[in-house]
């Protein structure tokens, strides 16, 4: 009884597939955060509840990432556009929020001052928002349930 998560990073092209997008995350979040100036200074001044939510975030977003190409890749019998919905709208929060109040945000250059000093002041529980919803995305693409029982369902 395993669960479909766990079947599929069993496969090495998605665990190497969710490594990468992992890594990447891992990555690019600090560079845009800081425009690619002072990385190691938002390293030092990042909350340990906003390091926290950001290894998180980084974490889940490989293993999502995988499981929706595998759902992709299968053949289709149902719809998964909810799932899919839900994984977006916390990779795009996620990758707004902004994670220290003195950092340059990415988002800056695109939201008006108002909404990146409400995103400032509010990070944590946006960030908080986007884990969940990442952690929700997997649940709808059946990341938790019972592998056979999935498999079961599709034929």
């Amino acid at each position: 009884m395993a669960m479909l998560i766990l079947q599929v990073l069993r496969q090495k092209n998605y665990l190497a597939l969710a490594a990468l997008a992992s890594a990447f995350m891992l990555f690019i979040y600090p560079y845009s955060q800081t425009l690619g100036n002072n990385i190691d200074l938002w390293f030092e001044i990042i909350q340990p509840a906003n390091l926290v939510l950001y290894l998180a975030f980084a974490g889940l977003f490989g293993p999502f990432f995988a499981l929706q190409v595998y759902n992709l890749r299968q053949p289709k019998v149902c719809n998964v556009k909810g799932s899919a919905s839900a994984g977006f709208a916390s990779s795009v929060l996620g990758f707004f929020a902004i994670q220290c109040p003195g950092c340059i945000s990415f988002a800056s250059l695109f939201l008006p001052l108002s909404a990146t000093t409400f995103l400032a002041a509010n990070n944590v529980v946006i960030t908080a928002a986007s884990v969940l919803l990442l952690v929700l995305g997997m649940h709808l693409l059946g990341a938790f349930r019972d592998a056979q029982a999935v498999r079961t369902n599709k034929q």
